[in-house]
Formats: C-alpha cells, structure tokens, sequence
C-alpha cells in the first residue's frame, strides 16, 4: 500500500469513524451512526433493517434524489449488501464547513476510517489512486464485460496509467473542432502542429473558442500523461512541447472569455473551439456551427487523437481500506449499468415515466442504454398539441435541433470511437499548482524555460509526497 501524502493535508480531529465494512469497525449492522465533528454531522442516510445483509457504507458530500434512488432501487433489491449513504455535508453549511467536510473525508480515506464505496465530487481519482487510496476497478470487469455490457473503449480511456480508479454511468465527450479547410481534416494533432495551422491563416491563440478554464491548464489536462507517468511517479514539463503550450496559452488568455459564433467562424476570427458532445443532437449543432468542413481535432498531444472522455453523474470508486470490495463492486456494477433509471411512478396522481436522460447529462456506459438513447435520438417526438418538440432548444441566434438522421447517428458514432484518452479533472493539484506558476511567463517576468522549471519541480515533489 502506497503512504499518503501532504494531500490530505494535517487534521487532527482525534475521533474514531466506524464505517461497515470499510474497516472492520462496526457497530453492529446499524452502520455508521451521527457524528458530530467541529459543528459538521456525518449522517447515515437511507438506513433499514438488514436482516443478516451485510452493510455498505456510501461517503459523499451532499446527496441528490439521484444518488438516493439509486441506493433505494439496489437495497430494494433484498440481495446480499444494502447501502448506507454517509453524507459528510451538513445540510446547512458555509464555506468553511464545506472545507472542513471534505478535509475530514479525504482523511477518513486516507487512514483507513473512510467508507466503502466513494463519490468524488471535486476529489480526484487519479490522485487518490495514486496516493494508494483506491482499488483498481479492473480486478472486477472481465473482458466480456467491456466488450458486451459497456463500451469499452470509453472504460480503456478513463484509466489513470493501467489502472481504473473511477467510473460513473454516463460520459461526454470533449475536443477541439474547428474549420477543416483551415485547420486541415485529419484527426489529431500535437501543440506544435496546431500553432503551425493557426499561423498559416495568420492567427494565434485568440483564434481558439475558448472553454470554462484557462487555457494552459485546460490543454495540460488533456494530455496530462504527456506530462506525467502516473505508474512510474515522474512528471515532465521542461521539454519543447510544453513551451509551446505555454506560448499558445499566452495569447489564447490575453482575450476575453468568447464562445465562437457561425459568424465568427465563417469570417475566421475563431478557427476552432473547445466543445463537447453531451446529447445526441449536439452533432447537428456542431455541423451547424462549422459547417460541412467540420473536422474534430482534439486536444493536442504527442499521440493519438486527443478526444477526451470526461465521466459525469457522480463517479465512484471503491476504497483500498474497504473489507467487502467484491460488494462494493456489487453495488457500482448495479449502478453503472444505470438500468435503475428506468421507472415509473405516481406524483399527485399523475403518472411520471423518467428514463435515463432524465438522471444524468450524457451518453450511458451500459452498451444497451447507449444503443436505445441513438436510436431513440432519430424519432421525433410531439407535444399533447401536436407541435415538434426539438432536441436541443436553441438560444442567441443558435436554432432549435430536431430528431437526428441516420448520418447524423453515424457520425456521432465516429466521434465516440476516436476517444483515446480522459479528461483531467480541473481540481487536481496539478492544474493548481499550473495556474499559480504562469503568471509570472504570461507578465513577461519569466521565459518559458524558467516556468516550465518551477512547474515540474513543484509538480515532482508532489508526486514524490504522495508515494
């Protein structure tokens, strides 16, 4: 088992948190009871009487109706395990608690009093998984399992190194895509290849769309194992490739924050933008947008394609310290496969249909709910007064997008199986301690060079930490 770092920071908080199975510390089959902490109460949701079923602990900080029905359909279930949700958030909190709650649940994890089954939130997987922290979801997935239940493509491209330490039942996809006839139709390209196309229409980094994040970090996270071997524990920013990004990420960040238009792409004020395919129709508003020499570059890297997969709807995983992980599995296996989605049920007397969609923004993991969502995504469907009922409802200027076509479904279907890599997660440390070190390149202060040097420096110690 791998120590734990400065990560989880130094709390003393000196109470012992028994957690089911998590470490063998149970109080009975009751689970883990109330605990008050510093003001914070952690709370066992969801409880019930267990028979001889063997308890599961849940930590998160805060729960949903989604994260709850998902826990009540698999106990429902009256099978080996139940759950038990442990909420480290009170319901009412402020910044400080909010801060205080999470430092208490990384610490918990670190030191083996943390719960079963994890919900990340703004936690990092890759770097729990890292620090030792979690347990490899590939032990429990048999070949069979990636090719048949799930897309296995999008399962090989959220691991960290060898290793899956998250998994969630709905992902998007996220990427570069801009002007083919400018920027060339091939996929993928490097950072060097795409200053290259932007200086041949005589253009910087401005001409780039930008996404929520600035955009050094943004493109590092991208390709984040061009910069760090997660298996072997060493980073590497001092090298041309990461010079380039620095350069691109400087003009890209002297701009404002500006989402291309058809406009502005047309007329080649922006080249390509950072977008995302989130729901089926999202296709037609991308060719919409570029046109019919639309061409999804990625982000740049020194291999592959740079389509990135970023998990959504709450990712969990499993903790390293749990005593039950095969039922721990059990329980992400039962929600992955998202089928508990799927109900009805009584309102007010009015009879409510949910379906996937309704839980979770993106494409489902499980092979079947993906088929049926593009399938589905070709039929149009009506209002009780028999007016169309768009896909996408569009907004400044943007239209409303109907019922795909088979070329669109067909093309949606190329996009996903270019996803070779993940999307780092914009929490991590790394990206951290990226957006403090720049500003002293990006104000002309130090070369590129010198920044690249503080940056794998505080990077590698980091990593070293944490080993």
């Amino acid at each position: 088992m791998k120590k734990t770092g400065r990560f989880f920071g130094v709390i003393a908080f000196g109470i012992i948190f028994c957690a089911g199975c998590g470490d063998g510390q149970a109080d009975g089959l009751s689970g883990v009871q109330p605990v008050e902490v510093e003001g914070i109460n952690i709370e066992s949701k969801g409880q019930e009487e267990s028979g001889e079923r063997i308890p599961l602990t849940l930590g998160t900080l805060g729960t949903d109706r989604i994260l709850q029905s998902a826990v009540e359909s698999y106990n429902a279930q009256m099978g080996k395990y139940y759950v038990e949700i442990v909420d480290y958030l009170p319901e009412h909190y402020d910044n400080v608690i909010w801060e205080t709650s999470q430092d208490r649940f990384r610490m918990d994890l670190a030191t083996g009093k943390g719960t079963d089954i994890i919900m990340f939130g703004n936690l990092v997987a890759d770097e729990l998984g890292y620090a030792g922290v979690l347990v490899d979801l590939n032990t429990f997935l048999t070949s069979e399992d990636k090719q048949e239940k799930y897309l296995g493509n999008i399962l090989e491209c959220v691991q960290t190194g060898d290793s899956l330490y998250e998994i969630s039942p709905a992902f998007t996809l996220e990427f570069i895509v801009g002007d083919g006839s400018r920027i060339g139709m091939e996929n993928g390209w490097t950072q060097e290849e795409m200053m290259k196309s932007f200086e041949k229409s005589g253009r910087d980094g401005s001409a780039l769309g930008k996404g929520g994040v600035r955009t050094v970090a943004q493109l590092v996270a991208y390709s984040i194992e061009d910069y760090v071997d997660w298996d072997m524990g060493t980073a590497d920013f001092c090298n041309e490739e990461f010079y380039h990004v620095l350069e691109f990420g400087k003009a890209a960040d002297n701009g404002e924050f500006i989402r291309p238009t058809r406009e502005s792409v047309a007329s080649g004020i922006h080249l390509a933008g950072c977008e995302q395919l989130v729901v089926p129709a999202d296709i037609q508003r991308l060719n919409w947008l570029f046109g019919e020499n639309m061409a999804v570059k990625g982000y740049p890297c020194s291999h592959g394609t740079g389509v990135a997969v970023k998990i959504e709807g709450g990712s969990m995983g499993i903790s390293a310290y749990s005593q039950c992980p095969e039922g721990a599995w059990d329980f992400l296996d039962f929600y992955i496969g998202a089928t508990w989605t799927e109900r009805e049920f009584y309102a007010e007397g009015i009879l409510i249909k949910e379906q996937f969609s309704d839980m979770f923004p993106g494409f489902p993991l499980n092979r079947q709910l993906f088929e049926e969502e593009l399938e589905g995504s070709m039929e149009q469907h009506y209002t009780d007064a028999g007016e169309l009922l768009p896909l996408i409802r569009g907004e400044g200027g943007i239209p409303d997008f109907y019922a795909n076509t088979a070329e669109d479904v067909k093309k949606l279907r190329e996009v996903i199986a270019l996803a070779d890599r993940r999307s780092f997660s914009s929490w991590s440390v790394i990206c951290q301690i990226i957006e403090e070190e720049i500003s002293g390149y990006n104000s002309g202060v130090l070369t590129a060079e010198q920044t690249a040097a503080k940056i794998q420096n505080r990077v590698q110690l980091y990593l070293n930490e944490q080993r």
